[in-house]
């Protein structure tokens, strides 16, 4: 191998990439956006079913810290839901955005 050459794992199929020496890696927004629309809709599922159900909850408790552990809760299923429905909308323009039919062929 190259020594020059450095292999990173890539995110999530465990294989490696190959990146140059003195490549840059992608700046912390473009890394962010990445993480944002890869969020797996199964989490999504999960934080919205949560949220309802602290949702009615919420209003019978008057504790604080446990409210606000509520808000967080709620703040990142709305970050959550805005990074899936981010991911069909760049799926949307990328793909030409109509599904083709189905001709049967």
């Amino acid at each position: 191998m190259d020594p020059q050459v450095t292999e990173t794992p890539a995110p999530d199929t465990g294989a490696t990439r190959t990146r140059k020496a003195g490549a840059t890696r992608p700046g912390w927004p473009a890394r962010a956006w990445t993480a944002f629309t890869e969020i797996h809709p199964s989490t999504v599922f999960f934080l919205v079913a949560l949220s309802l159900g602290l949702g009615a909850v919420a209003p019978q408790m008057s504790y604080l810290p446990l409210l606000v552990v509520f808000a967080v809760v709620w703040g990142v299923t709305v970050v959550a839901l805005m990074g899936t429905v981010s991911r069909w909308i760049e799926h949307g323009r990328h793909h030409g955005g109509r599904p083709r039919a189905v001709t049967g062929h």
